[in-house]
């Protein structure tokens, strides 16, 4: 269920066992835009009728914040024009020609085009993986988006974060707050790290002992300098503080 942050922001909190991001809603007098796609038609569905049980109304626009499967395998449920950062949907037109059968998948472990623990997650929360369907997002940006809703303006952007190479965030100014994606992640492609299935209790264990690159992390912070905000969510954690962000990076 959406929880209210404040008039204008709602956020649906993730859930670790299909590995759901968190999602926000950003309602302005005109428009709504939600950020984040969900990671299949049944994650956007629900999406979908938890607003209308809350009497909002539906998004007019979905924005993602990177390719990953958990951020965008649902933009094809969405009705409505999507938006991506350019890298995200180059990398989306690659996955789109991925096979989902088992051996394919282990194969892309191989070759590190994937991770264990993606492969995993999609397994549960496609028990019949012939309804992946990947699609690129209707409208890309190479920089910067301000979209206005009628009172309030989201900005999209591209940020520097240690997660991977086209991060996309959302800042709303007028509510001091930004929607992190999973910009402020851990790298879960580029360094090692073991995820078994069936030792789930594990995961926190591993990703914390994943180091951060101190140099993209440093770049990190100083573009998160320049933006006035109070609170912000990353893509599968509580909401934090500026302040709590910064301490958990440094």
């Amino acid at each position: 269920m959406f929880k209210k942050f404040s008039d204008n922001i709602y956020i649906q909190p993730a859930d670790g066992y299909t590995d759901r991001p968190n999602v926000g809603y950003i309602k302005g007098e005109k428009y709504a835009l939600l950020f984040e796609s969900g990671n299949s038609r049944a994650n956007a569905d629900l999406l979908r009728d938890d607003l209308e049980k809350q009497g909002l109304k539906q998004p007019d626009i979905v924005a993602i914040s990177h390719w990953h499967w958990d951020h965008s395998f649902g933009l094809h449920a969405w009705n409505v024009p999507t938006i991506a950062g350019g890298k995200t949907n180059e990398k989306l037109r690659e996955v789109r020609l991925w096979e989902w059968d088992d051996a394919s998948m282990a194969k892309r472990v191989e070759t590190k085009e994937d991770i264990v623990f993606c492969n995993e997650m999609i397994k549960r929360e496609y028990p019949d993986r012939s309804q992946i369907k990947v699609v690129p997002a209707d409208i890309e940006f190479t920089d910067t988006m301000k979209i206005d809703l009628g009172g309030i303006e989201c900005i999209l952007m591209h940020a520097k974060g240690p997660h991977s190479d086209d991060r996309v965030i959302c800042y709303i100014p007028k509510e001091k707050f930004v929607f992190l994606g999973d910009s402020n992640g851990k790298d879960l492609y580029g360094k090692p790290w073991h995820f078994d299935i069936e030792h789930e209790e594990d995961f926190m264990k591993e990703v914390s002992a994943i180091p951060y690159d101190k140099e993209v992390v440093r770049e990190y912070l100083a573009f998160l300098d320049n933006l006035d905000f109070e609170n912000c969510i990353g893509g599968h954690a509580d909401i934090m503080t500026k302040e709590e962000l910064y301490r958990s990076l440094k």
